[in-house]
């Protein structure tokens, strides 16, 4: 397209400081998933992130023997703990307030979430937490890169990055060598998957929600953009597993994507991104694509008491509200006994400021182009 035609990002996209000894997504992976994740990458590690591959490669070895101690210990106890309560999956675009949700869900004692440890090293936490959940939390920044939303080892954390770890199918690879051509965002559509593909993100799922039953038996609530383009498989492999879809507006849903990934691909990257703003631009139009493609259709198949849809500016305007209603739809049982935790959350959190989305001319008019079907589908 001509430079004068061309798109416009914001130019708020500063990451907020993240330590170079920070955990980063591959930090669990053992010996096998890393090697095929550099060799997928013909091992074109930049020279400035050496230092960070040769940490993961030393946490490799680590949790390849963790991973083998975990399996001689509890793979018996894993695979005969009944998975009989079905979780609770919260889904929707990247910065439509599905971490807000998250973390409103697990206030409710009698529900279990996924924290960061857990996530970070899923091979091991059952066997390992005692010890290194402490180490774990020293090294971790106090708020995240792309926002100033709380980073504590004990917060809930969405099960994308387990599969991060676990070498599983994921979009979220994309980000260890993003100047690599890829296509794993196809994947935000299950029926883009390989049966293999298929096969291990069922076998990867159900081996971490496992474990996670293991320690917490209760009904697990769940986070994760990805999931969105997922709902109908995920209903399949675990009946009765219900969902909550955020919505929100483009125009401040958009800007906060853009500056996501430029954070993220920052932050995680083997390589420094030097992709353009027009591939940026076109990765997150053909994610929305490919994932509501997906939703739009599976939404269709879930009863009321599996699927409630909730718009992030109702969510943020009545939040004890919404979410009494959505504990009403989904048969989650009375939501007294979490009303006081929700409550003490918005209060403790008054001071809290949220990055300012600045949109620009351009941008906002390749929305209005772009985002017609979501705001139709959401009402926008």
């Amino acid at each position: 397209m001509p430079k004068d035609q061309e798109t416009r990002l914001p130019e708020n996209h500063r990451a907020n400081w993240y330590p170079p000894w920070a955990p980063r997504f591959w930090n669990g992976m053992r010996i096998s998933d890393y090697w095929k994740l550099l060799r997928a990458s013909q091992f074109r590690v930049h020279p400035t992130r050496l230092p960070m591959a040769f940490m993961v490669g030393g946490c490799s070895v680590i949790n390849t023997c963790l991973s083998g101690l975990q399996t001689l210990c509890y793979k018996r106890t894993i695979n005969k703990t009944p998975f009989d309560q079905p979780p609770l999956f919260i889904v929707g675009h990247w910065r439509s307030g599905t971490t807000l949700l998250h973390e409103l869900m697990s206030l409710d004692p009698r529900l279990a979430f996924p924290n960061n440890y857990e996530v970070f090293v899923p091979h091991h936490f059952l066997i390992s937490k005692p010890i290194l959940q402490p180490l774990v939390l020293l090294l971790m920044p106090p708020t995240r890169p792309m926002d100033r939303m709380p980073m504590r080892v004990q917060l809930p954390q969405e099960d994308d990055f387990a599969l991060c770890a676990m070498g599983g199918p994921t979009p979220y690879r994309r980000m260890a060598f993003p100047n690599q051509p890829n296509d794993d965002f196809l994947q935000l559509d299950t029926d883009n998957l390989t049966d293999d593909q298929e096969v291990m993100l069922q076998q990867s799922l159900t081996k971490f929600y496992r474990s996670l039953n293991v320690r917490y038996r209760k009904p697990l609530v769940l986070k994760s953009p990805p999931h969105t383009g997922r709902i109908g498989k995920l209903a399949e492999w675990f009946p009765g597993a219900k969902f909550i879809h955020l919505s929100r507006d483009p125009r401040e849903l958009v800007p906060s994507t853009i500056r996501l990934w430029q954070t993220l691909d920052q932050v995680q990257g083997f390589q420094p991104a030097r992709y353009d703003e027009q591939w940026l631009l076109s990765y997150i139009r053909r994610n929305k694509e490919v994932m509501y493609g997906r939703y739009l259709q599976d939404r269709e198949e879930l009863p009321p008491n599996q699927l409630m849809e909730i718009r992030f500016e109702d969510l943020v305007a009545d939040p004890l509200s919404q979410i009494e209603a959505l504990y009403e739809q989904l048969e989650l049982g009375p939501f007294e006994p979490n009303r006081d935790n929700v409550q003490q959350y918005f209060a403790s959190r008054g001071d809290h400021k949220k990055n300012a989305n600045r949109l620009n001319a351009d941008l906002e008019s390749w929305i209005e182009e772009n985002w017609q079907d979501y705001r139709e589908a959401f009402g926008y």
